[in-house]
């Protein structure tokens, strides 16, 4: 076969063109689009996650309060919890009383920015027992220094 011979005109090698650019950009879409369900996909199964872990933490809390231990030696569910909104001049001590009433804690954490080294606004708080953490949850929309703060299960940052 010649591809001298093939007789192709400029305006059916223009549409061609077009048609190709078409198709490649219909591809392009399709896999953004695709990306951007499988990151939703992915959220939404996080969200899953940490649901599950409340209801677990939960469970384990009336059969604690029921006087039933399931295993007081090892405690594999989630003790960390986020604390959103809180006061840019709050200290970690005093986020630690306002929680303390709750049980043992373990740590707490107030992320600072890396250049300015202010507050970010959030911080994290770890109980010795996920007992604790889930009776804590109950000063989620309470006030902290003047704010309302938000209170939930931390989750491990997504990787991008």
């Amino acid at each position: 076969m010649d591809i001298n011979n093939l007789n192709i005109s400029a305006a059916d090698l223009n549409w061609l063109i077009w048609g190709a650019v078409l198709v490649a950009l219909t591809l392009i879409w399709t896999g953004i689009r695709s990306k951007r369900m499988l990151i939703q996909v992915h959220q939404k199964l996080n969200n899953l996650n940490v649901e599950i872990k409340r209801l677990n933490n939960y469970m384990v809390a009336l059969l604690n309060n029921n006087g039933i231990d399931i295993n007081d030696t090892e405690d594999l569910a989630e003790t960390k919890l986020y604390v959103g909104n809180i006061d840019y001049a709050a200290s970690e001590s005093e986020l630690a009383s306002h929680f303390a009433k709750f049980g043992q804690i373990d740590m707490v954490n107030i992320p600072t920015d890396r250049y300015t080294g202010r507050a970010r606004g959030f911080g994290f708080v770890t109980f010795k027992k996920s007992a604790d953490a889930l009776k804590a949850m109950v000063l989620d929309g309470s006030e902290f220094k003047g704010r309302q703060i938000q209170v939930n299960f931390a989750r491990e940052r997504a990787t991008s």
